[in-house]
C-alpha cells in the first residue's frame, strides 16, 4: 500500500508561513507599543523633574524671562506628551489589529491540520483493514493448502 500523502501539504506550508509572518507583525507592532509607552512614561518623568526644579527657584526668586523659559518648555513636553498619548492609541489599535490577523491565519492553519489529521486517520483505518484482508487470504490460503 502506498504511503499517505495530505493533497493541500503546500497549501498547509503556505498557510505556517503566513501565521508566522503575522506573529513577526504582531511582536513588532508590540515593540513599538512599548518604546512609545517608556518615551511617554520619560517625558513624565521629566516633566515631573521640571515641575520640582521650577518651584524650587520660584521659592528662590525667578526673573521672569526664565520663568517663560520653563513655561515654554513645560508647554512643549506637555504637547509631546499629547501627541504621544494619540500615537500610543494607534500603535494600540494596530496591536489589535495584529493580533485578529493572526488569529485569523490560526485558525486557517488549523482548519487544514485538523483536515490532515482526518484523513491520515482515515488512512490508517483503510490500511489497517487491508492489512487484515491481507492476513485472512494468507490464512485462507494456507488452510486451503492443508487440507489438499
Amino acid at each position: 500500500m502506498k504511503r499517505f500523502s495530505f493533497r493541500l501539504e503546500k497549501v498547509l506550508r503556505y498557510r505556517k508561513y503566513l501565521e508566522t509572518k503575522a506573529q513577526i507583525k504582531l511582536m513588532d507592532a508590540i515593540n513599538e507599543y512599548h518604546e512609545k509607552e517608556t518615551s511617554i512614561k520619560l517625558l513624565v518623568a521629566r516633566r515631573m523633574e521640571l515641575a520640582d526644579e521650577c518651584s524650587g527657584e520660584k521659592k528662590k526668586g525667578m526673573d521672569v524671562a526664565r520663568y517663560r523659559l520653563y513655561y515654554h518648555y513645560f508647554h512643549k513636553l506637555n504637547d509631546e506628551q499629547e501627541a504621544g498619548g494619540i500615537a500610543l492609541k494607534k500603535t494600540e489599535e494596530k496591536v489589535q489589529t495584529q493580533r485578529m490577523l493572526l488569529t485569523k491565519e490560526s485558525i486557517k492553519k488549523k482548519t487544514l491540520e485538523t483536515l490532515k489529521d482526518v484523513q491520515h486517520g482515515r488512512y490508517q483505518e483503510i490500511s489497517g483493514k487491508e492489512e487484515q484482508k491481507m492476513m485472512d487470504e494468507t490464512a485462507i490460503i494456507g488452510i486451503k493448502r492443508v487440507n489438499l
